[in-house]
């Protein structure tokens, strides 16, 4: 009996250490495992927290580029609307001029617009004070002394002129309105008073944005 006890108190013993092996290693596997869950955990964070700040930057680069362009949309939208207001006063300062000057630019541009010396001088009502028909008279003597036809004529019209005339030739109508004018040169001008408007500003003539 003594050595039965004996045996099975070797296999107990003999079975607590490989339990014990066995326990060991499943600690020592389950560690590893918590160990690598750990790194994979780690390193999927600094792959999202990379990601966030990269999203973040990306946001702060658009947001920053979208404020830039703004910015120079505003600037444009300003220099253009300050553009347009030193047109329109330069076309409010013909129309207001006073008479002598008015007429001699009047009568520059007759000289310049007529072709045959038959044509039809069209004005509105508001300048049948300035462009008279004795006015007129003057311009033809004028074109006779240059050895052309002097035989205008003067017609009032309810026409939206602000300054300058339609000539009328064989039932074509040119338009010389000072408006007109300032459209046809407007391109040309346009950068020059966009230097004057802009001095500090560079490449402010081609920010200007053209006019067609």
């Amino acid at each position: 009996m003594a050595e039965a006890n004996k045996i099975v108190e070797r296999i107990l013993r003999d079975a607590q250490r490989e339990a014990e092996a066995i326990l060991a290693q499943a600690q020592e596997r389950a560690a590893g495992i918590i160990a690598q869950g750990e790194r994979e955990a780690e390193k999927l964070r600094q792959e999202i927290l990379e990601k966030a700040q990269g999203d973040a930057a990306e946001r702060q680069r658009r947001i920053i580029s979208m404020d830039a362009l703004e910015g120079r949309k505003a600037t444009l939208a300003a220099k253009e609307a300050l553009l347009e207001e030193a047109f329109a006063r330069a076309h409010e300062g013909l129309v207001e001029m006073d008479t002598p000057s008015y007429q001699k630019i009047i009568r520059s541009l007759l000289l310049s617009a007529v072709q045959t010396g038959t044509e039809e001088v069209i004005i509105a009502p508001a300048d049948a004070d300035r462009i008279s028909p004795e006015f007129i008279q003057a311009i033809n003597a004028q074109l006779q002394r240059q050895g052309r036809a002097g035989s205008l004529t003067l017609k009032i019209e309810d026409r939206p002129l602000q300054g300058g005339f339609i000539l009328r030739s064989g039932g074509i109508d040119i338009n010389n309105s000072f408006a007109a004018l300032l459209k046809s040169v407007r391109e040309e001008l346009e950068p020059e008073a966009a230097a004057i408007l802009f001095p500090q500003s560079e490449g402010s003539a081609k920010e200007a944005a053209p006019h067609g």
